[in-house]
């Protein structure tokens, strides 16, 4: 049965889906997969070493579609990701899942005119020791607890990274970004400030650890464009565990990551904490909400407002193309639901 292998599609504004879903184009088939260059895979790896199932996800990932339907008999077909980093179709720079975390955090910092990043980095000693989700999370907490009472923020995200530029290894570093309120589009900080950063990082690592740190690497920069703004996200956000880092590896190194599954590698802290963050956007910019995800991507059919329910599974072949219309890349709608949606377009413009 012939089979389709997906380019990354991008992410659609939620403004536009209703009125670009007919002009969306389905995916092509993606001529650099690892077989036809002769590469290794991480999905071989993966069943080598046993972890099948997420070797069989990398294998299955976007080539099947599930078929939802309401209870008044609309048909719906949701493409399947796997959502892994280490996927060479999730993880590649600007996929659907890299998009998706640009976004989100988009919604939170967008509105402020400059912004701050601190970017927390450890000795490669502590790296090394293969930290637990608990000691990642404590850490996440310290940077973040670091900035707000040297820089008086209020609030931040902070992102792990495991690995760096380089195939070097684990190298675990924290990217802090904040906004900067009142400072004018002058994002510097003075020299003593940032001084006191690293020396306030070195102490906590020193307690945490056991070390004698009289200094840490903490590097600092700050956006106040629209391009260095959306540059910062898109690197902060980026894919590290990408297929080819995983394999530069060691073996110990792979089970290590594939470990932390369901780890969240973003948190956000102070006032853009998930139960402070709508009220504290409102203070700041009252025009701004963050996004409602449309009643399809939450399975309810947007004609009828009843759930759907699970049916099966198909290639995108055996979708049946006379029968539905395209949301988006990643989704097929009934025609009727389709027609419906495009008047409600029409009747709000």
């Amino acid at each position: 049965m012939p089979v389709e292998h997906p380019k990354n599609p991008p992410v659609l504004p939620e403004t536009s889906l209703c009125s670009t879903y007919y002009q969306v184009t389905e995916h092509t088939d993606f001529a650099g997969t690892s077989e036809i260059l002769g590469k290794k895979r991480f999905e071989d790896w993966l069943f080598s070493a046993n972890y099948t199932e997420d070797a069989e996800k990398l294998a299955s990932c976007a080539l099947r579609f599930e078929h939802w339907q309401c209870e008044n008999g609309h048909d719906f077909y949701f493409r399947k990701y796997c959502g892994r980093e280490y996927c060479p179709i999730c993880g590649a720079k600007d996929s659907y899942y890299h998009n998706r975390r640009v976004m989100r955090a988009a919604e939170h910092f967008i509105w402020a005119v400059t912004w701050g990043n601190l970017t927390f980095t450890m000795p490669k000693e502590i790296s090394e020791r293969r930290l637990s989700k608990e000691q990642l999370r404590q850490l996440q907490k310290l940077a973040w607890e670091v900035t707000e009472r040297i820089l008086k923020v209020e609030g931040a995200s902070v992102t792990v990274h495991l690995l760096g530029e380089k195939s070097e290894g684990l190298h675990v570093h924290f990217e802090v970004l904040f906004m900067r309120i009142g400072c004018f589009n002058r994002g510097l900080i003075p020299a003593p400030r940032l001084k006191a950063v690293k020396k306030v990082w070195a102490l906590l690592l020193n307690k945490e650890f056991g070390l004698s740190l009289k200094t840490t690497d903490v590097r600092y920069s700050f956006a106040a464009t629209h391009p260095k703004k959306w540059h910062k996200l898109s690197y902060i956000h980026r894919p590290i565990c990408t297929e080819e880092k995983m394999l530069a590896l060691p073996d110990e190194d792979k089970k290590y990551i594939l470990s932390l599954k369901g780890y969240h590698r973003t948190r956000y802290f102070g006032q853009l904490a998930n139960n402070k963050v709508k009220e504290f956007l409102k203070k700041h910019w009252a025009p701004i909400k963050l996004r409602e995800t449309p009643l399809i991507e939450k399975r309810i059919c947007p004609m009828c407002k009843t759930k759907m329910f699970y049916q099966d599974t198909v290639f995108a072949d055996e979708i049946p193309k006379s029968q539905v219309v395209m949301y988006n890349n990643d989704i097929w709608m009934d025609r009727a639901v389709g027609a419906f949606l495009l008047l409600q377009k029409f009747e709000e413009g």
